[in-house]
């Protein structure tokens, strides 16, 4: 499974966030919002939203997870026990 953070952030504004809470994944500048057009995460205007949103994408590019508007705090533990509810169903 791979983990990638994106924002419509420029990418020094990324570095400096990812280095700030020592994240150890990637993150991808969605400038261009390519991205969250794609998968469905745009909010507001071309200014850059605080909302997070998560979205586990199968290795086929399907969406079999989402959440929208996300709070960190236990965040990361439910999407770590989907996804491996997922594993032990076959899913990814």
């Amino acid at each position: 499974m791979t983990v990638v953070g994106t924002s419509v952030d420029p990418v020094a504004r990324l570095q400096k966030f990812r280095d700030k809470y020592d994240l150890q994944f990637p993150f991808a500048s969605d400038e261009d919002r390519a991205i969250g057009e794609a998968y469905g995460t745009l909010k507001g205007d071309l200014s850059s939203s605080h909302e997070r949103d998560t979205v586990l994408i199968g290795k086929d590019g399907t969406i079999l997870l989402a959440y929208q508007r996300v709070k960190a705090k236990g965040h990361a533990a439910d999407v770590l026990r989907e996804t491996r509810r997922l594993r032990e169903e076959g899913r990814i």
